[in-house]
């Protein structure tokens, strides 16, 4: 997916080009490897966590509530979001981000509607206390990594 995101943005190279100097060089690397990152964490904590993978296959099954997953509902989405606009940005294409916020907007639709579901009668109560407290995708780091710093002393 990665590579289609390049191979879009040079075959459209002049369409949308957005020229930021130096700035497409620093901001573009920054949001790719932190999304990495983003993604990484977030597959390592469902992992230990949660006794699972994102694959439905081999599900989590115990409901992740620390690290990323105590600042937002959706953190390997938000990565996955980071990589593609840092792509974006990096090669200065306008195609590439506005590609990338249409299919992510369309992503994040289908994640609302069937994730939500999926995990409420999977885990009951104890997920929507959680949809309660944790933003969708947008984080809120402050209070919720210092609620799940607080938890894990107790």
């Amino acid at each position: 997916m990665v590579g289609i995101a390049i191979a879009i943005g040079w075959v459209f190279n002049d369409w949308g080009r957005i020229r930021l100097g130096w700035l497409n060089q620093v901001l573009g690397p920054a949001l790719t490897v932190s999304g990495f990152a983003l993604v990484g964490w977030s597959v390592h904590i469902q992992y230990i966590l949660g006794k699972g993978t994102p694959a439905p296959m081999v599900a989590t099954q115990k409901l992740v509530q620390t690290g990323p997953y105590a600042c937002t509902r959706n953190p390997m989405t938000l990565g996955a979001l980071f990589i593609y606009l840092g792509i974006g940005v990096w090669m200065g294409s306008g195609i590439v981000i506005a590609l990338t916020l249409a299919v992510f907007s369309l992503l994040l639709t289908y994640i609302y509607v069937h994730e939500t579901r999926e995990l409420s009668e999977r885990f009951g109560e104890a997920y929507l206390e959680y949809v309660k407290q944790t933003p969708f995708l947008f984080p809120h780091c402050r209070k919720s990594l210092a609620k799940s710093d607080l938890s894990r002393r107790q």
